[in-house]
């Protein structure tokens, strides 16, 4: 009995090896070949990439999904009102400041928050004007630009 075990534990202590290196074969033999994501940044219209402009340093960096959404974006941009537009060229540039771990975190939050169940959901929306509301009018109250008075989104 405790030979069969101890010939089961060895047995399975090769054979995971060899499982692992053969599921890792074709996945190295593949990446080689995979195709670049599209569309290339040279390959977008002028109008697309004046939207675009501020993910023009992170675009080769973007897989062909996240590229599709942002020209898909940016098709939309001329049929926005120019706040609309405004709101969307700021928090582009606001999001091409983020170092790769911030944006992490952002789009877990963002996950999370989607998870949640609508009233939670709402709930917390309610909070999060409240605080941006809090912070406009203590900014217009001290005349501190917006950008000051905005929580650091880098630990401290």
């Amino acid at each position: 009995m405790v030979k069969t075990f101890i010939a089961v534990i060895l047995c399975l202590g090769f054979a995971a090896p060899l499982h692992v290196l053969a599921a890792a074969s074709p996945a190295k033999s593949a990446a080689p070949q995979a195709k670049p994501a599209k569309p290339d940044w040279s390959e977008l219209t002028v109008a697309q990439r004046n939207v675009l402009m501020p993910l023009m340093d992170d675009w080769k960096e973007l897989d062909t999904v996240r590229r599709a959404k942002w020209v898909k974006v940016a098709d939309q941009f001329p049929k926005m009102k120019p706040e609309q537009q405004q709101r969307l060229q700021t928090r582009m540039r606001d999001w091409a400041k983020l170092a790769p771990e911030q944006r992490r975190i952002v789009r877990e939050k963002f996950l999370n928050m989607k998870k949640l169940p609508p009233a939670k959901r709402e709930h917390v929306t309610a909070q999060w004007q409240q605080y941006q509301q809090s912070l406009a009018a203590r900014s217009s109250d001290q005349d501190i630009p917006d950008s000051a008075a905005a929580p650091s989104t880098s630990p401290q």
